[in-house]
């Protein structure tokens, strides 16, 4: 069998704690942090109780894996997750979206990955996740594992743990052995490690995504959408989507660089997973054979159909209900 597109990345289980925001006040940093803009305020020693809590499936490679699927695609995801019953619960979620789990690893030590994800304020955007990496943080892509290179496109998210350069290595050189097209939106740790040390993955991308902060730590300097673009497109990768939050998102490649505005009518619940539902999205029309311009909606319409849900994975479209979200939403295309 060969898959339309092989997710790679985490599955973890999320927990939600909502509480009242006059226990959790967004405050300003009186340090004036530009990383560290709003904080959220707790008391030393009190005890809070939680308005509303909820248990969901979600981690950027599961996540990406149920948007591909719902897509209509034929999807397959390698992710590492613990012996234990959440990680039955990540199989078990995965293979009711008929993701097929034949890459999934399990850890007979580690846990499976974990976030408490604490949502306050008035604005339901406002938040502070807890994360443990668990098994997801010795994740091991492997070219030689048999199937794994019978796929159109790899698509692959936050990779944790030691040995991310060795897997970024392994799927660069897998994808370019077997003509796989590779979209990558990196996490944390590849964020930190700065543009020089990504240099050389980027030059093998299709698409390299990541949303304006995360460009702008890379990049540095001011924080210009164009030159952005500009300098993440100089590093190598074919084409750059830059993720915006409510002002949209931004596209560039050799001969254009284009902004599809977000609708701003849109009443979020909950912001995770936002994220991946729009690159995954964006990348899933792609292959679907939609143009640029109907991808960047499309990307956009997922992500604000999961922000309306709790969790990465409810507000998932799919393939449907997309044609109809897609025109409901306000969307405008204009050039950067």
């Amino acid at each position: 069998m060969k898959y339309d597109v092989v997710t790679i990345g985490s599955a973890v289980r999320d927990v939600f704690l909502f509480v009242d925001p006059a226990d959790a006040p967004i405050i300003k940093n009186p340090k004036r942090d530009p990383k560290r803009e709003k904080l959220i305020a707790l008391e030393q020693g009190a005890k809070i109780d939680v308005a509303r809590s909820e248990r969901t499936i979600g981690g950027g490679g599961a996540n990406a894996a149920v948007t591909f699927a719902r897509f209509g695609l034929k999807t397959a995801a390698v992710l590492r997750v613990g012996a234990d019953s959440d990680g039955d619960e990540a199989v078990r979620a995965l293979k009711r979206e008929r993701i097929a789990t034949r890459f999934i690893q399990r850890d007979p030590k580690l846990c499976t990955g974990f976030s408490t994800l604490l949502v306050a304020g008035s604005a339901k955007r406002d938040r502070v996740a807890f994360t443990v990496r668990g098994a997801s943080s010795s994740n091991n892509f492997s070219g030689a594992e048999r199937g794994i290179a019978k796929a159109a496109w790899y698509y692959t998210t936050a990779l944790s743990g030691q040995g991310w350069k060795k897997e970024l290595s392994d799927i660069l050189q897998t994808a370019q052995k077997h003509g796989i097209l590779w979209a990558w939106n990196p996490g944390a740790a590849q964020l930190k490690a700065g543009l020089s040390a990504l240099a050389r993955f980027m030059k093998a991308c299709t698409v390299f995504n990541a949303n304006r902060d995360e460009a702008l730590e890379l990049v540095g300097g001011k924080n210009d959408i164009k030159t952005l673009l500009a300098a993440l497109r100089s590093a190598g990768p074919e084409r750059v989507l830059i993720s915006d939050g409510p002002n949209g998102a931004y596209y560039a490649d050799a001969n254009q660089m284009l902004r599809m505005s977000a609708d701003r009518s849109i009443k979020a619940m909950e912001p995770t997973g936002a994220g991946d539902a729009l690159g995954a999205g964006f990348i899933a029309a792609l292959i679907a054979g939609f143009d640029v311009p109907a991808a960047l909606s499309a990307g956009i319409a997922n992500s604000e159909s999961v922000i309306c849900a709790v969790g990465a994975q409810a507000g998932i479209l799919r393939k449907n209900e997309l044609s109809s979200a897609m025109q409901k939403r306000n969307h405008t295309l204009s050039y950067v």
